[in-house]
Protein backbone atom coordinates (compact mmCIF):
# COMPACT_ATOMS: atom_id res chain seq x y z
CA UNK A 1 0.00 0.00 0.00
CA UNK A 2 1.08 3.63 -0.89
CA UNK A 3 1.69 6.22 1.86
CA UNK A 4 0.06 10.06 1.57
CA UNK A 5 0.76 11.87 3.88
CA UNK A 6 -0.95 15.25 2.59
CA UNK A 7 -4.06 16.76 4.56
CA UNK A 8 -7.20 15.34 2.86
CA UNK A 9 -5.47 12.98 0.24
CA UNK A 10 -5.15 10.04 3.01
CA UNK A 11 -7.21 7.07 1.52
CA UNK A 12 -8.23 4.20 3.81
CA UNK A 13 -10.66 1.21 2.66
CA UNK A 14 -13.11 -0.29 5.12
CA UNK A 15 -14.67 -3.71 4.73
CA UNK A 16 -18.02 -3.82 7.04
CA UNK A 17 -18.06 -7.31 8.00
CA UNK A 18 -21.31 -8.56 9.42
CA UNK A 19 -22.28 -12.32 10.86
CA UNK A 20 -26.31 -11.88 10.47
CA UNK A 21 -27.32 -11.09 6.93
CA UNK A 22 -30.54 -12.43 6.64
CA UNK A 23 -30.03 -14.27 3.12
CA UNK A 24 -26.67 -15.78 3.93
CA UNK A 25 -25.83 -15.81 7.68
CA UNK A 26 -21.97 -15.87 8.80
CA UNK A 27 -20.59 -15.28 5.12
CA UNK A 28 -17.96 -13.17 5.96
CA UNK A 29 -16.50 -16.48 7.19
CA UNK A 30 -17.73 -18.53 4.47
CA UNK A 31 -14.79 -20.64 2.82
CA UNK A 32 -14.16 -20.04 -0.98
CA UNK A 33 -11.27 -21.19 -2.49
CA UNK A 34 -9.75 -22.01 1.20
CA UNK A 35 -10.07 -18.83 2.52
CA UNK A 36 -12.61 -16.92 4.41
CA UNK A 37 -14.93 -14.14 1.87
CA UNK A 38 -13.69 -11.55 4.20
CA UNK A 39 -9.97 -12.29 3.66
CA UNK A 40 -10.27 -12.36 -0.32
CA UNK A 41 -11.49 -8.86 -0.21
CA UNK A 42 -9.25 -8.22 2.34
CA UNK A 43 -6.38 -9.14 0.44
CA UNK A 44 -6.88 -7.44 -2.61
CA UNK A 45 -7.64 -4.31 -0.41
CA UNK A 46 -4.05 -4.52 0.10
CA UNK A 47 -3.05 -4.51 -2.86
CA UNK A 48 -4.50 -1.83 -4.62
CA UNK A 49 -2.28 0.87 -4.82
CA UNK A 50 -3.00 4.34 -3.62
CA UNK A 51 -4.63 3.04 0.34
CA UNK A 52 -2.82 3.80 3.28
CA UNK A 53 -4.35 1.91 5.76
CA UNK A 54 -7.35 -0.92 5.00
CA UNK A 55 -9.34 -1.74 8.39
CA UNK A 56 -12.18 -4.97 8.69
CA UNK A 57 -15.22 -3.62 10.65
CA UNK A 58 -17.11 -5.33 11.99
CA UNK A 59 -19.74 -6.29 15.83
CA UNK A 60 -18.72 -9.51 15.86
CA UNK A 61 -15.81 -11.33 17.82
CA UNK A 62 -15.83 -14.60 15.53
CA UNK A 63 -15.17 -12.76 12.42
CA UNK A 64 -12.83 -10.20 14.05
CA UNK A 65 -10.51 -13.31 15.31
CA UNK A 66 -10.55 -14.47 12.25
CA UNK A 67 -9.52 -11.68 10.53
CA UNK A 68 -6.92 -10.70 12.92
CA UNK A 69 -5.77 -14.25 12.62
CA UNK A 70 -4.70 -13.32 8.90
CA UNK A 71 -3.34 -9.89 9.82
CA UNK A 72 -6.35 -7.71 9.71
CA UNK A 73 -6.29 -4.28 11.34
CA UNK A 74 -9.89 -4.78 12.98
CA UNK A 75 -12.24 -1.98 14.47
CA UNK A 76 -15.02 -3.09 16.42
CA UNK A 77 -18.36 -1.73 15.20
CA UNK A 78 -22.32 -1.03 17.45
CA UNK A 79 -24.02 -3.67 16.84
CA UNK A 80 -27.38 -1.75 16.17
CA UNK A 81 -25.31 -0.37 12.73
CA UNK A 82 -28.10 0.05 10.39
CA UNK A 83 -26.43 -0.45 7.41
CA UNK A 84 -22.52 -1.06 6.30
CA UNK A 85 -22.07 2.50 5.57
CA UNK A 86 -23.12 3.66 9.04
CA UNK A 87 -20.14 0.87 10.16
CA UNK A 88 -17.66 2.66 7.61
CA UNK A 89 -19.07 6.19 9.21
CA UNK A 90 -18.43 4.73 12.48
CA UNK A 91 -15.09 4.07 11.75
CA UNK A 92 -14.03 7.33 9.79
CA UNK A 93 -15.08 9.13 13.14
CA UNK A 94 -11.76 7.40 14.70
CA UNK A 95 -9.80 9.09 11.70
CA UNK A 96 -10.03 12.53 11.36
CA UNK A 97 -6.59 12.27 9.18
CA UNK A 98 -8.58 10.36 6.30
CA UNK A 99 -9.71 12.11 3.63
CA UNK A 100 -10.68 9.38 1.69
CA UNK A 101 -12.84 6.99 2.86
CA UNK A 102 -13.60 3.38 0.65
CA UNK A 103 -16.22 1.47 1.71
CA UNK A 104 -15.73 -2.54 -0.07
CA UNK A 105 -17.80 -4.87 0.08
CA UNK A 106 -17.38 -7.84 2.04
CA UNK A 107 -18.55 -10.31 -0.53
CA UNK A 108 -16.56 -9.43 -3.77
CA UNK A 109 -14.06 -11.59 -3.48
CA UNK A 110 -12.93 -10.35 -7.12
CA UNK A 111 -12.78 -7.03 -5.81
CA UNK A 112 -11.02 -5.31 -9.18
CA UNK A 113 -8.23 -3.19 -7.38
CA UNK A 114 -7.00 -1.53 -10.60
CA UNK A 115 -10.60 0.30 -11.09
CA UNK A 116 -10.13 0.79 -7.06
CA UNK A 117 -7.31 2.91 -7.36
CA UNK A 118 -8.09 4.95 -10.21
CA UNK A 119 -11.51 5.30 -7.83
CA UNK A 120 -8.65 6.94 -5.04
CA UNK A 121 -6.62 8.55 -7.89
CA UNK A 122 -9.73 10.28 -9.32
CA UNK A 123 -10.97 11.67 -6.37
CA UNK A 124 -6.87 12.86 -5.18
CA UNK A 125 -7.07 14.79 -8.95
CA UNK A 126 -11.14 16.45 -8.26
CA UNK A 127 -11.69 17.95 -5.22
CA UNK A 128 -14.97 18.32 -6.27
CA UNK A 129 -15.68 14.63 -6.25
CA UNK A 130 -17.56 14.01 -2.67
CA UNK A 131 -19.07 10.37 -3.42
CA UNK A 132 -17.57 8.07 -6.35
CA UNK A 133 -18.48 4.48 -7.28
CA UNK A 134 -17.36 1.49 -9.97
CA UNK A 135 -19.57 0.34 -12.79
CA UNK A 136 -18.76 -2.05 -15.57
CA UNK A 137 -20.50 -2.68 -18.92
CA UNK A 138 -22.17 -6.33 -18.77
CA UNK A 139 -21.42 -8.89 -21.13
CA UNK A 140 -25.31 -10.71 -20.69
CA UNK A 141 -27.52 -8.13 -21.62
CA UNK A 142 -30.06 -10.51 -20.34
CA UNK A 143 -28.29 -10.09 -16.82
CA UNK A 144 -29.11 -6.24 -16.77
CA UNK A 145 -33.27 -7.66 -16.57
CA UNK A 146 -32.51 -8.88 -12.82
CA UNK A 147 -33.84 -6.37 -10.53
CA UNK A 148 -30.84 -7.83 -7.97
CA UNK A 149 -28.31 -6.31 -10.24
CA UNK A 150 -28.40 -2.53 -10.21
CA UNK A 151 -28.11 -0.64 -12.93
CA UNK A 152 -26.75 3.53 -13.71
CA UNK A 153 -26.59 5.32 -16.42
CA UNK A 154 -23.74 8.20 -16.75
CA UNK A 155 -23.96 11.57 -18.65
CA UNK A 156 -20.80 12.26 -20.88
CA UNK A 157 -18.48 13.56 -17.99
CA UNK A 158 -18.96 10.37 -16.26
CA UNK A 159 -21.24 11.28 -13.07
CA UNK A 160 -24.55 9.30 -12.81
CA UNK A 161 -27.82 9.98 -14.35
CA UNK A 162 -29.83 7.62 -11.95
CA UNK A 163 -29.27 4.02 -10.43
CA UNK A 164 -32.20 1.79 -10.50
CA UNK A 165 -33.09 -2.11 -9.77
CA UNK A 166 -35.72 -1.71 -13.24
CA UNK A 167 -35.51 -2.59 -16.26
CA UNK A 168 -35.91 -0.93 -18.96
CA UNK A 169 -34.81 1.92 -16.55
CA UNK A 170 -37.74 4.51 -16.26
CA UNK A 171 -35.37 7.63 -16.90
CA UNK A 172 -33.48 6.00 -19.44
CA UNK A 173 -31.75 8.69 -21.90
CA UNK A 174 -30.98 6.21 -24.53
CA UNK A 175 -27.31 5.67 -23.94
CA UNK A 176 -25.26 2.46 -22.08
CA UNK A 177 -26.36 1.45 -18.85
CA UNK A 178 -23.74 -0.31 -16.81
CA UNK A 179 -23.92 -2.52 -13.90
CA UNK A 180 -23.31 -1.01 -10.59
CA UNK A 181 -20.57 -2.31 -8.21
CA UNK A 182 -21.05 -1.42 -4.84
CA UNK A 183 -17.74 0.42 -3.69
CA UNK A 184 -18.23 4.40 -2.84
CA UNK A 185 -15.69 5.92 -2.06
CA UNK A 186 -16.41 8.81 0.04
CA UNK A 187 -14.85 12.67 1.40
CA UNK A 188 -14.83 12.18 4.81
CA UNK A 189 -16.67 15.05 6.22
CA UNK A 190 -19.29 14.58 3.55
CA UNK A 191 -19.44 10.59 4.65
CA UNK A 192 -20.79 11.84 7.94
CA UNK A 193 -23.28 14.24 6.87
CA UNK A 194 -24.30 11.47 4.74
CA UNK A 195 -25.04 9.14 7.30
CA UNK A 196 -27.07 11.54 9.61
CA UNK A 197 -29.57 11.60 6.71
CA UNK A 198 -32.84 9.58 7.22
CA UNK A 199 -33.60 7.33 4.72
CA UNK A 200 -35.20 9.04 1.26
CA UNK A 201 -37.89 7.98 -0.34
CA UNK A 202 -36.30 6.42 -3.71
CA UNK A 203 -33.65 4.89 -1.59
CA UNK A 204 -36.39 3.32 0.15
CA UNK A 205 -38.37 2.82 -3.12
CA UNK A 206 -35.70 0.93 -5.02
CA UNK A 207 -33.28 -0.70 -1.46
CA UNK A 208 -30.61 1.46 -2.93
CA UNK A 209 -28.54 3.37 -0.49
CA UNK A 210 -26.72 5.77 -3.12
CA UNK A 211 -30.05 7.43 -4.03
CA UNK A 212 -30.06 9.21 -0.87
CA UNK A 213 -27.55 11.05 -2.07
CA UNK A 214 -29.54 11.87 -5.61
CA UNK A 215 -32.00 12.98 -3.96
CA UNK A 216 -30.29 15.65 -1.94
CA UNK A 217 -28.71 17.18 -5.51
CA UNK A 218 -25.58 15.47 -4.49
CA UNK A 219 -23.37 13.84 -7.72
CA UNK A 220 -21.76 10.63 -7.77
CA UNK A 221 -19.07 10.32 -10.36
CA UNK A 222 -18.75 7.02 -11.66
CA UNK A 223 -15.41 4.73 -12.73
CA UNK A 224 -15.17 2.79 -15.07
CA UNK A 225 -13.86 -1.26 -13.85
CA UNK A 226 -12.48 -3.07 -17.51
CA UNK A 227 -13.65 -6.67 -15.47
CA UNK A 228 -16.82 -7.67 -14.28
CA UNK A 229 -17.46 -8.46 -10.61
CA UNK A 230 -18.64 -11.51 -9.01
CA UNK A 231 -20.31 -10.61 -5.60
CA UNK A 232 -21.56 -13.41 -3.43
CA UNK A 233 -25.13 -12.53 -2.02
CA UNK A 234 -26.60 -16.88 -1.59
CA UNK A 235 -24.55 -19.99 -0.65
CA UNK A 236 -25.32 -21.02 -4.41
CA UNK A 237 -23.20 -17.83 -5.74
CA UNK A 238 -20.61 -18.86 -3.50
CA UNK A 239 -20.81 -22.40 -4.77
CA UNK A 240 -20.77 -21.18 -8.37
CA UNK A 241 -17.47 -19.38 -7.50
CA UNK A 242 -16.09 -22.44 -5.43
CA UNK A 243 -16.79 -24.63 -8.84
CA UNK A 244 -15.32 -22.04 -11.41
CA UNK A 245 -12.34 -21.12 -9.48
CA UNK A 246 -10.34 -17.93 -8.89
CA UNK A 247 -9.69 -14.94 -11.15
CA UNK A 248 -5.89 -13.45 -11.14
CA UNK A 249 -5.35 -10.50 -8.78
CA UNK A 250 -5.93 -7.73 -10.46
Amino acid sequence: MATSDAVGTRAIGVIPARFGATRFPGKPLAKLWGKPLVQHVWERARATPGFDQVVVATDDERIADVARGFGAQVEMTPVDCPSGTDRVAHVAWHHPDAGIVVNLQGDEPELDTEAVAQLIRGMREDPHVHLATLAHAEADPRMLQSEHVVKVELDGDGWALYFTRHWPPPEWAGGDVLRHVGVYGFRRPFLIEFASWPPGRQEQAERLEQLRAVERGVRIRVYASERPASGVDTPEQLEALERRGPRPLG
